[in-house]
């Protein structure tokens, strides 16, 4: 009798077992892996970037651009890292649509104009190369650069008013949201294990001919 006691104190407390390891150990650890550690987050990422790009390892600075974009794809200077290096890489197009979701994202990124008036006239693109330019002006009419940049073009130094929405290689108005993967691990078999027998711990033993009959003698 005092076996079966024990037994059915145990499977009482089964359930409460299982909340408890849960909460504890699995859900912290999910949330861990599908967060990533602290060195690996999206400002981070993009910091090393740049840091590369200074060094003049564009490939290894790509991939840390590319890492930070897969964290947060709506970071502004994670694209223009990607386009400045991308252009460093001589990947003009890549260049124009990473820079094209840095000022979809951030239309006042005086940065991301610049650099994409740059990229642009490297293509021959001047007619495109102007209106970068004048966007950088609007954003900043004390952007001597932009100035510059347009009267070797050619074109009086004036703000334009005019959205820029050209180039035929541009990518979509909006960074795409990766999807969340979170891998099944050993720690999900043990919940699974542990749960299937919470359960039957809990509940099972109430439809146990077994403990139906130990129920009877004792009772």
């Amino acid at each position: 009798m005092e076996i079966l006691h024990m037994r059915r104190s145990f499977h009482k407390k089964l359930p409460v077992v299982f909340i408890l390891f849960m909460t504890l150990v699995i859900i912290p650890g999910f949330v861990s892996a599908s967060s990533g550690n602290p060195g690996d987050d999206a400002t981070t990422l993009t910091t090393k970037g740049f840091d590369l790009y200074k060094l003049a390892r564009y490939s290894d600075a790509l991939i840390s651009f590319d890492k930070a974009i897969a964290l947060d794809p709506y970071s502004t200077q994670s694209w223009y890292g990607k386009g400045l290096t991308s252009a460093a890489l001589n990947d003009k197009e890549g260049a124009v649509q990473a820079l094209d979701h840095a000022t979809d994202l951030s239309p006042k990124d005086e940065q991301s104009w610049l650099k994409k008036g740059e990229v642009f006239i490297s293509m021959n693109r001047n007619d495109l190369a102007i209106t970068a330019y004048k966007r950088a002006l609007q954003i900043n009419p004390n952007n001597s650069e932009a100035k510059r940049n347009l009267e070797s073009l050619g074109v009086h130094a004036t703000p334009t008013t005019v959205d820029y929405r050209q180039y035929p290689s541009s990518g979509p108005t909006t960074a795409p949201t990766p999807a969340k993967n979170i891998p099944f691990t050993p720690s999900a078999g043990i919940v699974i294990v542990i749960g299937a027998v919470a359960i039957y711990g809990g509940y099972g033993h109430q439809k146990s001919p077994f403990l139906k009959k130990d129920d009877g003698k004792n009772e």
